[in-house]
């Protein structure tokens, strides 16, 4: 008898061990400094949308631990079915009486590191009016949470890259998304503003590339379908609406359908143009040999600009999105912020090639979006 519950406390202590290596292996440790005493939220990305993982009160520093194993099981199903898997994002939501203030912790399923956040609350009026209506004088202990209380999902097509060539001017325009590869895609978010609360990153199972030729006179587009996400949700205290917080992202994006041509979709917008930047004038010495060659080694960033207004005016039609958050994205010219380099390897291939007829002089011109930061397009004018 003594053996068999000797045996039993042993097989009880590693299935204890495992349990906690599992369960460190599945934490996250994020340390929160604030200026102000705050109550904040965590919502945690699942395939299915954002979802509210705990609240939480801070005075200074403090360090929490965030289970991910549900997510993290969500998301291997999730890739195993339909070849989408997106790396763990945590939206911090902090409110005080100070104000708000949102963050975006991006973390690895390969490397759950410690991530420290500073929270830095934004004064604005209308959301100290809103933070005013707490009761006094704990209003932090109130019975506070949050809500989801709509959303909406669309498929667009969206550019990916332009080139509106001169009149002596053709080439060849090349894009492809290598499979496995890694693409961040901004969440935008609106509580009186727009500001960018991390990203979305995702990997896919397929890859595709494209080969966009196009002749004198005509202009060569690059698409692909994106599909959209958008929440609403609500800062309740106890049952009387505070905030409402509105989240407008990319929710997976489909190699497959990577296609090139001479007009775009006509459901399909490009991302607003604040400037053209100069890129240089050439003169084409031969018509076998590119005046002008672009590979996205050649871009300054790794970052590049995807229309999301057109996602806009969808949700403005179907009454889902708020009039200030709409009238804000347009006033901006919102777009959805791509970051296509991770682990030190770009997800994108792009390349651009121009011809001309010799002693012909050209210049080139590439544009720049600005909304929340400024990134570049990946268009290109031909004068």
């Amino acid at each position: 008898m003594s053996r068999a519950i000797a045996a039993l406390i042993a097989l009880t202590l590693l299935g204890t061990a495992v349990y906690a290596e599992v369960l460190m292996e599945n934490t996250a440790i994020v340390t929160v400094e604030s200026p102000e005493k705050a109550v904040f939220h965590a919502f945690v990305l699942f395939p299915d949308g954002f979802r509210h993982a705990g609240k939480y009160e801070v005075a200074g520093k403090k360090s929490l631990a965030l289970y991910l194993g549900s997510a993290k099981s969500a998301w291997m199903n999730e890739y195993r079915k339909n070849g989408r898997l997106s790396q763990p994002l945590i939206l911090l939501v902090a409110v005080s009486e100070k104000g708000v203030d949102v963050k975006g912790v991006n973390l690895d399923w390969d490397d759950l590191r410690s991530e420290e956040v500073k929270l830095k609350f934004r004064e604005d009026e209308k959301v100290k009016k809103a933070i005013s209506k707490l009761e006094q004088p704990q209003p932090l202990s109130s019975d506070l949470y949050w809500a989801i209380e709509d959303y909406y999902e669309y498929t667009l097509h969206v550019v990916l890259s332009y080139v509106k060539p001169d009149s002596s001017t053709w080439g060849v325009m090349d894009f492809f998304y290598g499979r496995y590869l890694k693409v961040g895609f901004a969440v935008n978010t609106f509580i009186n503003s727009w500001s960018v609360a991390g990203y979305n990153i995702i990997q896919k199972r397929n890859d595709k590339g494209v080969t966009g030729p196009f002749d004198v006179g005509d202009d060569c587009y690059i698409w692909m379908n994106v599909r959209y996400r958008y929440e609403k949700w609500v800062y309740y205290l106890d049952d009387d609406p505070i905030l409402t917080m509105e989240h407008v992202y990319v929710k997976d994006f489909y190699p497959e359908t990577i296609t090139a041509g001479t007009s775009k979709p006509t459901n399909a917008r490009l991302v607003p143009v604040d400037s053209w930047s100069y890129i240089g004038s050439y003169t084409a010495r031969s018509s076998t040999y590119p005046y002008y060659l672009f590979n996205v080694f050649d871009l300054t960033t790794d970052h590049l600009a995807i229309d999301c207004l057109k996602f806009i005016d969808a949700l403005v039609l179907a009454g889902k999105i708020s009039g200030r958050a709409a009238t804000a994205a347009g006033a901006i010219g919102l777009f959805v912020d791509v970051d296509f380099e991770y682990d030190n390897v770009v997800a994108f291939d792009i390349d651009l090639a121009l011809y001309s007829y010799p002693g012909t002089t050209h210049t080139v011109y590439m544009a720049e979006s600005e909304a929340v930061k400024s990134v570049p397009a990946v268009y290109f004018e031909v004068h």
